[in-house]
């Protein structure tokens, strides 16, 4: 039994998610104007402050190479301003999806009541119950994080393609998931001592009783492993190994007295044996 729940742990596919930073609104080439014109100018002052000649001669002139390093870092704090943007990084992964905003804050995929995306705002609306059971409801601008959009909306077709409303027309329109688009993270398993059964209600005291969803990470009892999922998986290798288990512990619990070390029972036919030999030796003796 232990070395196969071990190599049940070692086959266990590994729980990973995308980081997808938040980008810009501005267009990259105005970042990149500014950029190199602050960097020209940083550059222009401190060689005219440090290695120039004739700027001493010329009252008038003097302050110069002071002014272009004082313009240059001016260029260069504005190109950082409209290079970066105030909207918080995205998770997405098998867990869920997360905000990091202070700390993360996960709407796992079980928990997500609907996935919309709204015209006005270009932002994609998500809204459901965190890991605490809290209602919330967020926003994925698209302008910001178009690959976290993309990543989002495939998972969800793949997890929870019920809860996804949104049009045909417009999921083309939407970014697609790019294979290398974010910083791929590789997690911790899931804990699921102290969470409770997604049927019964019960809470998991012991994680070798508890069965997890693999589409979406709704955690159940061993014992009522539904058939399907409410996301709609099949969960009948689940059940199925549940079953496996209770009857292997049935066999080991009702194992007769009188089995040898191994593991067999004596019939009464070597009973009766072992029984006429004892009586020969006596009769020799």
């Amino acid at each position: 039994m232990a070395k196969k729940s071990k190599e049940k742990k070692k086959k266990a596919p590994k729980r990973q998610e995308r980081r997808f930073i938040a980008q810009a609104s501005t267009s990259r080439m105005l970042v990149m104007g500014l950029g190199a014109l602050g960097a020209l100018l940083l550059g222009a002052g401190l060689y005219a402050y440090a290695y120039g000649k004739s700027f001493e001669g010329d009252e008038k002139w003097k302050a110069v190479p002071s002014y272009l390093i004082a313009a240059g870092a001016v260029i260069m704090g504005v190109t950082i301003w409209l290079g970066t943007s105030s909207e918080s990084p995205i998770r997405v992964g098998d867990p869920g999806i997360a905000v990091e905003k202070g700390e993360t804050r996960r709407m796992p995929w079980w928990a997500v009541k609907q996935i919309s995306f709204e015209g006005g705002s270009l932002a994609l609306v998500i809204s459901g119950k965190d890991e605490a059971g809290s209602d919330w409801t967020f926003k994925v601008p698209l302008k910001s994080h178009p690959e976290a959009i993309g990543w989002i909306v495939t998972e969800a077709e793949a997890r929870i393609p019920k809860k996804l409303d949104i049009e045909d027309a417009m999921l083309e329109k939407l970014p697609t998931a790019a294979q290398h688009a974010g910083q791929l993270l590789d997690l911790e398993p899931l804990q699921v001592v102290g969470k409770r059964c997604a049927v019964t209600g019960k809470t998991i005291a012991y994680e070798p009783d508890a069965r997890v969803c693999t589409r979406c990470e709704r955690v159940y009892l061993k014992k009522s492993v539904p058939k399907k999922c409410k996301c709609g998986a099949s969960l009948m290798h689940l059940k199925a190994g549940a079953e496996e288990e209770e009857d292997e512990e049935d066999f080991e619990d009702d194992r007769p007295a009188d089995w040898d070390s191994d593991l067999k029972p004596k019939s009464n036919k070597g009973k009766r044996a072992d029984e006429q030999a004892d009586v020969g030796e006596e009769a020799e003796g």
